[in-house]
């Protein structure tokens, strides 16, 4: 069956049309996934650079020709800004304008129109380097380990290369790909290539934002609402984990209490024991690594893991934490309230790892610094194990928080 080269645009606009419907759909669904929204616009912009490419020879070759490459430069261009918008980044917005602009300022030029080898080589170029920049934003985001990252920006490396290719070949291929005479089976075959690319891509971007909230769902469950920090669950997690595997450096736990915490619920009451919460929280994430993992345990009780830590590093890190939270002040009402923090510390030298009796040496030690007077780090070793034996009152009352 023939099908003549204006049906064949014509089937490419609705396709189009019919990818940014579905985009734009999905961010109604979604109005904080706003990459979303950034993606719906290319594809009305693209459908709208085809349509002109139907109407060239009805209409003026500046707006068939240059108008219409115009509009897929900012349509590349703001899928490129979507993916920014994707990976936390803010959206380069004179690079959506100033390519087009600059292209009908070449198109103003007398003689340029002509030169059709030229404007095919330029704008097959600047729709590559777009495509490119997406997909390295893709791929410098995989940070999240979202599965299909790396296909999405297979697809749009894909497609990079077969603009590269167009380009020795101008010559050669019928319109659009080159300046010889439209050909339907040619044209037809490159439509069904290029909405090939194209459906995957949107395939795979709602893949992503799915993807996404799906993860940002696990990790909320694993995060205490108050700190931000990871809960005992997620500790129990990284405990469970680590069992199975052998570490080959010197791992630290830090178990840290906040001295006489009741007091100042009672005193002050849970809104101001909060804040003071709160206020330990970034003070350790202020003095901890950014591989170093800190976890609220419940209450007032906290514990950080520090990997490939030895003794000393290990017992730097707690004294700036108890150092800069015993200067720390939270204001309330004109008054300043704080207190400090006692810490238990255990290690382990290397080969498998035991996070649960790690905590239950780091415990005994954080039992010792609070008989000890409070406010102090102590090391786990017999003296501490040895007490925490003998004392049959559970930890909490032992701690006289």
């Amino acid at each position: 069956m023939y099908i003549d080269n204006f049906t064949i645009m014509v089937g490419a606009v609705a396709a189009t049309l019919m990818f940014g419907g579905g985009f734009f759909f999905f961010w109604l669904q979604d109005r904080q996934a706003t990459w979303l929204a950034w993606w719906t616009g290319p594809f009305v912009l693209g459908a709208a650079g085809i349509a002109l490419f139907v109407a060239r020879g009805s209409i003026a070759d500046w707006i068939s020709i240059g108008l219409a490459n115009a509009l897929l430069f900012m349509a590349f261009s703001m899928v490129w800004q979507g993916a920014r918008v994707f990976v936390d980044k803010r959206p380069n917005l004179p690079s959506v304008f100033l390519p087009a602009a600059l292209w009908m300022v070449l198109c103003a030029i007398p003689g340029y129109m002509e030169r059709t080898t030229l404007r095919i080589v330029i704008a097959t170029i600047t729709i590559g380097v777009f495509s490119v920049l997406t997909a390295l934003e893709l791929r410098g985001g995989a940070a999240e380990k979202l599965p299909s990252h790396r296909a999405a920006s297979f697809v749009l490396t894909s497609f990079s290369i077969l603009l590269a290719i167009r380009i020795p070949l101008t010559g050669y291929l019928p319109f659009p790909m080159g300046d010889t005479p439209m050909a339907s089976t040619f044209l037809g075959f490159v439509n069904l290539v290029v909405l090939g690319h194209v459906g995957a891509f949107a395939m795979l971007m709602v893949s992503l934002t799915k993807e996404r909230r799906e993860a940002e769902q696990r990790n909320f469950a694993l995060l205490d609402p108050l700190t931000g920090l990871m809960n005992r669950r997620a500790f129990m997690g990284v405990a469970e984990r680590m069992a199975r595997r052998p570490a080959q450096q010197p791992m630290a736990l830090l178990v840290l209490d906040l001295d006489k915490f009741k007091q100042v619920n009672d005193r002050f009451g849970h809104e101001v024991g909060d804040r003071v919460l709160t206020a330990f929280a970034q003070v350790a994430e202020s003095r901890t690594r950014p591989s170093d993992q800190l976890f609220r345990l419940g209450g007032e009780e906290f514990c950080i893991l520090l990997p490939d830590t030895g003794l000393t590093q290990a017992l730097s890190v707690a004294e700036r934490i108890r150092e800069s939270f015993a200067l720390s002040r939270t204001d309330v009402r004109g008054l300043s309230v704080g207190t400090t923090v006692s810490i238990g510390l255990a290690m382990s030298e290397s080969g498998r790892v035991h996070l649960d009796a790690m905590l239950e040496y780091a415990d005994a030690a954080l039992y010792e610094a609070k008989d000890r007077g409070r406010n102090q780090v102590v090391v786990a070793g017999p003296t501490a194990l040895q007490r925490s034996m003998i004392d049959p009152r559970p930890t909490a009352q032992r701690r006289l928080a």
